[in-house]
């Protein structure tokens, strides 16, 4: 069963229908969740929750944007402990912080141990953005002769290399006419569980 509060946001009663039924509501159910009667209201309150990105529009279809947040309680320190106590300090979307245009940005999951020693390890996943221009040090999605690998992009007397972050493996130098940077890294997502 649905459960939501009138002190709630009319972005977390989305969130929380999405989170239960795994589906945006239709307008007739928004009218419920945002307590108005005029589809032309939920109309206009889809449109700025669309500007906001809670919603994202394909054609006539909505999808989420935010599929969900974090409460960030404080901060901890990773050197010596402190004596400071958890509280709320702020919402967090992951989606929001780690994707700048979501329409080209994607998840891949690493296989292999080329990039351990820049903290991505077998089985992470990588939150990659199509359309980016590469940067030097930019970790990159590369393709190259049909095949595609994750590295770092440097520049050697003006021509491409992929550099691993792993000493066992070497240094790539591809053909700059066949070499297609398809997206560029952002960030590393782990599981510990």
């Amino acid at each position: 069963m649905f459960y939501y509060t009138n002190t709630m946001t009319e972005t977390d009663k989305i969130i929380a229908f999405y989170d239960e039924y795994e589906r945006v509501p239709t307008y007739e159910e928004m009218k419920k969740l945002f307590g108005v009667k005029s589809k032309n209201t939920v109309a206009y309150k889809v449109k700025r929750l669309t500007e906001e990105g809670v919603f994202i529009k394909e054609g006539r279809r909505l999808i989420m944007g935010i599929v969900g947040g974090f409460m960030k309680l404080g901060n901890i320190q990773a050197g010596f402990p402190t004596t400071e106590e958890a509280s709320t300090i702020e919402k967090i979307s992951l989606d929001r912080m780690l994707m700048r245009r979501k329409g080209r940005t994607y998840l891949l999951e690493v296989q292999g141990e080329s990039m351990k020693d820049a903290g991505i390890f077998d089985g992470d996943l990588v939150v990659v953005e199509r359309g980016r221009e590469p940067l030097k040090g930019d970790i990159v999605v590369a393709q190259m002769e049909g095949e595609y690998t994750l590295k770092y992009f440097n520049m050697e007397k003006g021509k491409p290399v992929l550099i691993p972050a792993n000493k066992k493996f070497k240094k790539i130098y591809p053909d700059p006419d066949t070499l297609n940077i398809e997206a560029v890294a952002s960030a590393v997502v782990r599981r510990f569980f």
